[in-house]
């Protein structure tokens, strides 16, 4: 009688989160639970990532095999791409209801996620999320991918496989003719998904304005979508008689996201909103000035060794936690309520956080 042989081992997949900055956070998720995966069954699991986040995955080195959403709406094509792999175990870190049908789709035995949404009834473990909102959200994707939870500070997301992005930011400098002078780089990022997390244009260009006077070169960053308001910071930075030709430089749009990681590590600080890409400066661990309106720094606060929190954390509104501002009327402080919180922040706190920044990190 032919002797059986071990049992084939259920292969673990991992839905990654959509967006940028939920990813950034849900890396030290995503290196434990490959990790461990790797420890106890000698595989690596599959992690399920939308295409353009790819890149970024790949710069977090994880042991694991990539597996790119070209369209995550298509529910059956993803599903059999799963099934290639033997896929019979399931984590899910992204809250949509078209991640936990995938799994479903491609016949997870065991599907672990948080269960709001309506999508309860599609997961065979729910995690309940209501208590892993008190603290940061590291720790919720922890818990989520059941992994331990420190006591204290959270493990910090890292970049560490930035080669790539080193050398494709080295080619844009190029083609931006930015020339290497000397002269300290300073990226600001003054776009955001919702309105109600933009400091003001005008505040940022006269923080522009400062910093190129101080002799630093500041670089408007942000994706296509950001063009119009990197546009505005640039153009009402610079001044009429052409002093500050070349030295506040718009790329807004003009930078692939690995073109972007390249560009954070290259600089001395970035001056951010709440937004994705100051997470990936967190990851590469450079200083930041962050400017916070209606976010809640207890679960987003960007996890870098330098970080300055810049905000009006005395209004009884923050944190609101919204892309578009709910208040209406007059405000706290203001004559009107309407985005209070950053309209309050202003050019001199910023520029002195700035600065002080760029001098610590010079010393």
């Amino acid at each position: 009688m032919k002797k059986a042989g071990p049992p084939p081992i259920e292969r673990l997949a991992i839905r990654a989160p959509n967006h940028l900055g939920e990813l950034l956070l849900a890396l030290p998720a995503l290196q434990a639970a490959c990790e461990k995966e790797r420890r106890e069954t000698g595989t690596a699991p599959v992690v399920q990532v939308v295409s353009w986040l790819v890149p970024l995955v790949a710069m977090a080195d994880l042991d694991a095999r990539l597996l790119p959403l070209s369209d995550r709406r298509d529910i059956a094509a993803a599903a059999r791409e799963l099934r290639t792999y033997g896929v019979r175990r399931g984590i899910l870190l992204t809250p949509s209801v078209s991640s936990a049908l995938i799994f479903r789709a491609a016949g997870l035995t065991a599907r672990r996620g948080t269960g709001g949404g309506g999508r309860g009834w599609l997961l065979t473990d729910v995690v309940d999320r209501a208590p892993l909102l008190e603290d940061h959200r590291v720790k919720e994707f922890l818990a989520i991918a059941d992994l331990p939870v420190p006591e204290g500070e959270p493990p910090a997301p890292r970049l560490a496989a930035i080669d790539a992005a080193r050398a494709a930011w080295s080619e844009r400098r190029r083609a931006e003719r930015i020339p290497p002078d000397g002269r300290r780089l300073v990226a600001l990022f003054p776009g955001a998904n919702g309105t109600a997390r933009r400091w003001p244009v005008d505040k940022y260009a006269a923080l522009a304005r400062s910093l190129a006077g101080f002799g630093h070169r500041v670089l408007v960053l942000g994706g296509p979508e950001d063009q119009p308001v990197t546009e505005a910071v640039v153009g009402r930075a610079l001044t009429d008689d052409g002093t500050l030709e070349g030295s506040v430089l718009d790329l807004g749009g003009r930078t692939s996201l690995v073109e972007l990681a390249g560009a954070l590590d290259a600089c001395h600080l970035l001056v951010t909103n709440d937004t994705g890409p100051m997470h990936v400066a967190a990851a590469l661990d450079r200083p930041i000035v962050a400017v916070e309106g209606p976010a809640d720094v207890r679960q987003t606060r960007p996890l870098a060794t330098r970080v300055r929190l810049v905000g009006r954390f005395d209004l009884p509104c923050v944190p609101c936690v919204k892309n578009e501002c709910p208040r209406g009327g007059r405000g706290t402080i203001l004559e009107s309520a309407e985005r209070e919180c950053l309209r309050l922040v202003t050019v001199d706190e910023v520029l002195e956080a700035s600065l002080a920044s760029l001098e610590e990190a010079s010393t």
